[in-house]
């Protein structure tokens, strides 16, 4: 199955979960957004499209916001109040990885970080007859009670007036014109791997390495600024790097090696950090050896507060 198709079975089960809660709890709720549009242009995603995104008026929506227990295992629905701040509610699922932002940005955020669908208030405008969507204003007459469309496998609620509403949000968005400026949600994703995984692979390589022996990939500056910060005092073995021409030679003090050696060499006593520009393929490299278990260091990544944190 296509990295793609995962994600959004994901995010239907999602959305499953999310239609009998409020079905149950008696909650109103509308498909809004581009999953209004997929579902009146394609009967579910559109091409191009990649979340789900649902809106309450605030009365269900401040009754959800104060019942995160209806979502068990392995779900877990994030408010505005837990780590991250997210500035909606966000339902997602255990065990998944999905970053909105760059992984710097995605960092420095914290918290929950698996794959969602967003959950958005609909905001009254006091005396005026319009809701709020995402800083759009929409007529709430154009909501009412809730009808049944397709989405994939779903029938999902719509607002009585969709089309009235897809008007306010995307002006002619008849196809093929209107919303083509959408682009992907999500900066990177994995649907079998937990986000922190990734998080403590670009921020765990200090923690817990008293004692073992540490083996660098990359023989470059990001290795010479590893081995200068935080290199004192630790168990070095040696680098690895791709360039041939390097093999059997030193840097930094430190003997290079050919890569091939690090499947023999790598156990539960040594740690293994990847200090390259590379780090994305060089990851890639690894894990096509069998090689999982290993941790990457970005200088950029260490602003003051990080590198802080690292050292302590």
């Amino acid at each position: 199955m296509a990295k793609l198709e995962k994600l959004r079975e994901i995010e239907l089960e999602l959305l499953e979960q999310f239609i009998n809660v409020c079905e149950r709890e008696s909650l109103t709720w509308y498909a809004v957004c581009g999953t209004l549009l997929g579902a009146v242009r394609e009967n579910g995603f559109l091409i191009w499209d990649d979340d789900i995104d649902v809106a309450m008026p605030t009365k269900s929506y401040n009754k959800l916001l104060s019942h995160k227990e209806w979502f068990g295992e392995p779900y877990f629905m994030q408010t505005p109040l837990d780590a991250g701040r997210s500035h909606t509610i966000k339902l997602r699922k255990n065990g998944t990885t999905a970053f909105e932002k760059n992984l710097f940005d995605t960092i420095k955020c914290g918290g929950h970080q698996g794959i969602c669908i967003d959950v958005l208030p609909l905001d009254e405008i006091e005396d005026s007859g319009y809701y709020l969507l995402q800083n759009n204003t929409v007529h709430k007459d154009y909501f009412g009670t809730p009808q049944k469309i397709k989405f994939e496998h779903l029938e999902i609620n719509a607002p009585i007036a969709y089309r009235k509403v897809l008007g306010m949000l995307y002006g002619y968005w008849n196809w093929p014109s209107g919303a083509e400026t959408i682009h992907p949600h999500y900066w990177f994703y994995d649907t079998d791997c937990d986000y922190s995984v990734y998080i403590n692979r670009y921020t765990g390589w200090l923690s817990g390495s008293q004692n073992k022996k540490i083996y660098l990939f990359g023989a470059a500056d990001s290795a010479r600024i590893w081995l200068r910060d935080f290199g004192q005092g630790k168990n070095v073995a040696c680098m690895f790097d791709n360039d041939k021409n390097k093999w059997e030679t030193e840097a930094f003090g430190m003997t290079i090696r050919n890569p091939v050696e690090i499947p023999k060499l790598i156990d539960e006593n040594s740690r293994l950090i990847v200090a390259s520009i590379w780090h994305r393929e060089i990851g890639q490299q690894l894990e096509e050896m069998g090689i999982t278990d290993y941790f990457v260091f970005l200088d950029d990544l260490f602003v003051s507060e990080f590198k802080g944190k690292q050292k302590q």
